[in-house]
């Protein structure tokens, strides 16, 4: 079973050195969120086709994320594991280009594989994360279909913004596939919210 835990930004790797990309946060940030969405959308037992989602703030502990997930899909442990060991080769095959590339010099060579070694570790974290994640997205499209779910409204936040987005982009280019819009307005008590729309 592969752990889950907060890595940090994308990291863009060169002969150069090693950069942050602030930008591109990890996605273990956003799977508390999703993994709230997932649950809340499936117990709920009312069939209803707009759903409005109370933001709890929980954090799950690591059994617990596993549990949950599991729970949508059996052979998660086993998706997971091959995604990472894909990553892995992925990794070596940067490698083995980075060798190949015909006008860098043995020391920039050096410098940038060793670069690579070096941050092995984190991206593999990341991409661990980022697997689970995808992995949740991709269950909880398969619910909002299921339960014929037209619109999803979250609390406005950078962490649901992503997680809609998501989720609009998995119902776009799904199988089936739906036409999917986010949209931001200002409830009744004038707080900012963000809905997901979708039209089969």
């Amino acid at each position: 079973m592969l752990k889950m835990k907060y890595a940090g930004p994308k990291v863009e790797i060169s002969q150069h050195g090693i950069h942050y990309d602030k930008a591109q946060e990890d996605t273990y940030v956003y799977l508390m969120v999703a993994l709230e969405i997932l649950q809340d959308i499936d117990n709920d037992y009312s069939q209803k086709e707009c759903y409005t989602h109370d933001y709890k703030k929980e954090n799950f502990q690591e059994e617990k994320l596993h549990h949950i997930l599991k729970s949508y899909e059996k052979e998660i442990e086993n998706h997971a594991e091959k995604e990472y060991q894909d990553f892995e080769e992925k990794i070596a095959h940067e490698i083995t280009h980075v060798q190949n590339i015909p006008h860098l010099t043995a020391i920039e060579k050096e410098v940038w594989i060793k670069n690579i070694e070096l941050m092995k570790s984190y991206r593999l974290q990341r991409t661990i994360n980022k697997i689970y994640y995808e992995h949740c997205i991709e269950n909880t499209r398969k619910l909002l279909i299921h339960k014929k779910i037209k619109s999803l409204t979250t609390p406005f936040d950078k962490n649901f913004f992503h997680v809609l987005h998501s989720l609009k982009d998995t119902l776009i280019m799904g199988h089936p596939s739906f036409d999917a819009t986010i949209q931001e307005e200002i409830n009744q008590v004038g707080d900012l919210t963000i809905t997901l729309n979708i039209k089969n």
